[in-house]
């Protein structure tokens, strides 16, 4: 395995995005409501992420690099990734959806994600209240903030990838 081939794309184009803020998901929880809506909430949705190393590959993430603008980015970031690492028993758990708003972008910064058929998908828009036709929203994060969050989750993808690398390195090192 090459690393620099597996982190360095990804890691770029994150990057790339604004600044180079992370928090990490106890960061978005301990601060209130600063940042999201209903932190306990959003805690209980970024839960069911799965930290899987093919989105360090730049062959699983190739749209990304398409989608250097905003409301691309985020939306390659929903209905591309989420899906593809979400967790469906967890999302069963809370409900089989969850609706994110992405504060300041809109109508394009809403998405629901459903369990359907034991799989995840990511719908654009939000669910309505029945009873009175309003949005429902399960949390709703400042865009920056949801970007610094996927900044801190790959980060923390890719430094489980180097320790993991370098633990068969060091046994060779020893083992000479």
């Amino acid at each position: 395995m090459v690393l620099h081939e597996y982190v360095i794309p990804v890691m770029v184009t994150i990057d790339s995005h604004g600044s180079i803020a992370r928090l990490s998901l106890d960061e978005i929880t301990a601060s209130g409501t600063r940042y999201v809506s209903d932190p306990a909430a959003f805690s209980a949705f970024a839960q069911g992420l799965r930290p899987e190393t093919w989105l360090l590959d730049a062959s699983g993430t190739s749209g990304f690099e398409g989608a250097s603008a905003g409301f691309a980015f985020y939306g390659m970031l929903m209905h591309e990734v989420v899906p593809r690492l979400y967790d469906v028993r967890h999302l069963d758990k809370l409900g089989g959806r969850f609706a994110l708003r992405l504060g300041g972008l809109g109508p394009r910064g809403e998405f629901t994600v459903i369990a359907m058929n034991r799989r995840v998908l990511t719908l654009s828009g939000l669910p309505r209240d029945e009873a009175t036709g309003q949005p429902v929203v399960d949390a709703e994060i400042r865009a920056d903030a949801f970007l610094a969050f996927w900044k801190d989750f790959l980060a923390q993808i890719a430094l489980s990838t180097l320790f993991k690398a370098a633990i068969p390195r060091a046994a060779l090192l020893r083992a000479a």
